[in-house]
């Protein structure tokens, strides 16, 4: 299954194209919705490449994203940080370390758990454009 949400082109660059896109338009129909906007920006800015044919600031365009894609990327973003923070803390607990310590490599276990998020996520398919709308 493709998701598809529609954008707006704010910049052209070489080979990308700066795409700005409403996130209650893209999140529409997600459960979570309204935790997620309470914590984030009201638009997404995406980079995406370039499409073959011409466009210009100000075209809409639709933007599709692989279903698995998502799944995945929500995954990679939520799932690793956490289990990376529960197994530092077992194994701190299992080697009897005292509590300074174990906060200390729950904070490491998260941060190096954002450079593996970061390092699957570039395994993921990127969103595309799909169709561009030229404004008149």
């Amino acid at each position: 299954m493709t998701n598809t949400v529609c954008g707006t082109i704010e910049d052209i660059l070489d080979t990308e194209v700066h795409v700005i896109v409403d996130r209650k338009a893209a999140c529409q129909g997600c459960q979570a919705t309204g935790v997620c906007h309470s914590f984030t920006k009201k638009r997404m800015d995406l980079r995406l490449s370039r499409p073959p044919e011409p466009v210009s600031i100000g075209d809409t365009v639709i933007i599709a994203m692989e279903g698995s894609s998502l799944l995945k990327a929500s995954t990679y973003a939520f799932l690793v940080p956490l289990f990376a923070i529960i197994a530092s803390l077992c194994l701190t607990q299992f080697i009897d370390a005292p509590v300074l310590y174990q906060a200390l490599w729950a904070v490491l276990a998260f941060a190096a758990s954002l450079v593996a998020v970061r390092h699957l996520g570039k395994r993921i398919e990127a969103p595309r454009i799909i169709e561009v709308i030229h404004e008149e």
